[in-house]
């Protein structure tokens, strides 16, 4: 600029992609729009977003600028179909079938949800895909330890690895409590460590056609269960509780993780687990009178 001009600033009239006040702008404005046209957004879950129209509810997640939407009747899914291709340049694209690396199959009474091909990439991508499979995620009484001796392994790659299978228990509850153990060795694991989470992808081999098999049920009873180990990590003697969820059937909310603090007693960490268990039941069940699942 040369001395004596003005400098002139320019007024951002829309946030397009690209620039860092994109997301918020774009969240704030599908916020506004679906509060102002009777939507209440969920008080512990900020993605999600419910309408009642007396029996009827109709739920739409957000995902950035996605969103899945499902409703009681065909008659308020497609009266908000066409209300947001009005309001906003959206494309339906129809009944889900796959969505960030899970896939879908719908049928008249029943869904089923898996991450079979993201399963078979990981497998492929660590050449893995015709190793002998297991029957178990980890080897019976396996005592990991930040201690192990032996040859270091590349801590980049085995993290990398690590959170591959920690999005895979989005639908494969069963390796929870495996995948939440070797997570502890990522800032220097060790050939064991590294043989640990070989093992998980033996076990996924065997298994890569599991998923989460969801039935229509008129019983919206809620069933939870929990346990606790008793000093399972060897090095900072703290348990692991976990617990799982069921409505109907099917398994829909479940957690493996290590207690903040060190139990002193059997008793102790079944207490603390229980504890855990119950504040989760609580929310389940004020998120399902919000919806009138009772």
């Amino acid at each position: 600029m040369k001395a004596g001009e003005e400098k002139k600033v320019l007024k951002l009239k829309t946030a397009l992609y690209g620039l860092k006040q994109a997301l918020r702008a774009w969240n704030t404005r599908i916020d506004t729009y679906f509060k102002e046209n009777g939507f209440e957004q969920c008080l512990y879950e900020h993605a999600l977003y419910v309408k009642k129209n007396g029996r009827n509810v109709l739920l739409v997640a957000l995902y950035v600028d996605d969103l899945i939407f499902l409703g009681s009747t065909d008659q308020m899914i497609e009266e908000f179909k066409s209300t947001m291709t009005r309001e906003f340049e959206m494309t339906d694209l129809g009944l889900m079938r796959f969505f960030l690396g899970l896939e879908v199959r719908q049928e008249e009474t029943r869904i089923f949800i898996s991450q079979e091909k993201y399963a078979k990439e990981i497998l492929k991508r660590y050449k893995m895909e015709s190793c002998n499979p297991a029957s178990t995620p980890m080897e019976p009484r396996t005592k990991l330890s930040k201690f192990d001796g032996g040859e270091r392994v590349e801590a980049g790659k085995y993290r990398i690895l690590v959170e591959s299978l920690r999005y895979l228990t989005c639908t494969r509850p069963n390796i929870s409590l495996s995948v939440g153990i070797v997570s502890r060795f990522m800032e220097q694991p060790v050939y064991t460590h590294w043989k640990a989470l070989k093992r998980i992808l033996r076990y996924i081999q065997g298994t890569v056609s599991l998923g989460m098999f969801y039935s229509n049920s008129d019983k919206y009873k809620l069933v939870g269960y929990f346990d606790s180990d008793w000093c399972g990590d060897i090095d900072d003697r703290k348990s692991t509780s976990r617990y799982v969820f069921f409505m109907g059937n099917t398994a829909f909310t479940w957690l493996s993780k290590k207690h903040p603090i060190v139990t002193l007693s059997t008793c102790e960490a079944e207490y603390v687990a229980a504890s855990w268990c119950v504040c989760h039941a609580i929310w389940l069940r004020r998120l399902m009178s919000k919806m009138e699942l009772k």
